[in-house]
């Protein structure tokens, strides 16, 4: 698999050398918070009940309260665990190299759907939830291109931050606009055998493979051009 295939495929899915626990090993906080990850994309944050909730885990609604406390008590965990899930993922894999086996993307693309639909739907949804999901998504970015550059799989970036960004917009853009991505695909993106049909679309353009280079090349001066660049004034002469 080419560099920059790889790269795609690390910044994408997560690593499958952290395996999922067994369901029937999970403590009822945690089974909890996994049925809310799956019912709050599907019935909505209204919609969704502590009852529905206990219900998929076989436990009392009060137990459900017990652990959260309330609603959004128990939207903020989920926010938590999928960004600290997804970010923690995606930085073993770049340490362990497991970003550039078969296997185990086939098995990541299993593993990190219910995540990716949680983040289109909490998205999606807009308020002070979204804003936080993105501003934590966007330091984890950075954290993981930081981690990427020390083991010299990302190349060297002058402005992390801004990369981060741009990279975060084309990494949502597929999740917020799921519907329509989905009917153009003619799949469910989300689901694990859309995530592989769109993964080599997806490299053609990360890869640079998509655009002629000596177009991109002079796309890239005439940017440059265009940057504000700094004139030195009597205190840089001094």
């Amino acid at each position: 698999m080419a560099h920059t295939e790889r790269t795609y495929m690390m910044l994408n899915v997560r690593s499958v050398s952290e395996q999922e626990p067994n369901p029937d090993d999970l403590t009822l906080r945690a089974q909890i918070r996994d049925a809310a990850i799956a019912r709050f994309p599907h019935d909505g944050f209204k919609g969704t009940t502590f009852r529905s909730i206990a219900t998929d885990v076989g436990a009392s609604p009060g137990l459900v309260v017990h652990h959260f406390g309330s609603k959004d008590g128990l939207r903020r965990v989920c926010d938590q665990y999928v960004i600290a899930k997804l970010g923690e993922s995606k930085r073993e894999a770049m340490r362990d190299g497991s970003y550039g086996d078969s296997g185990a993307i086939a098995t990541a693309y299993q593993l990190v759907a219910p995540h990716l639909r949680y983040l289109a739907w909490t998205l999606a949804d807009g308020g002070e939830a979204s804003s936080f999901i993105f501003d934590q998504l966007l330091e984890d970015i950075i954290e993981q291109l930081e981690v990427g550059q020390e083991t010299g799989l990302v190349n060297p970036i002058d402005d992390v931050r801004s990369q981060a960004a741009v990279l975060a917009v084309m990494q949502l853009g597929p999740l917020v606009l799921h519907d329509h991505f989905s009917r153009a695909m003619g799949v469910d993106t989300l689901s694990t055998e859309g995530l592989i049909a769109s993964a080599p679309h997806a490299l053609r353009l990360f890869s640079g493979e998509l655009f002629n280079h000596d177009v991109m090349t002079e796309a890239a001066k005439a940017i440059d051009e265009l940057q504000p660049h700094h004139e030195p004034n009597d205190k840089d002469v001094m």
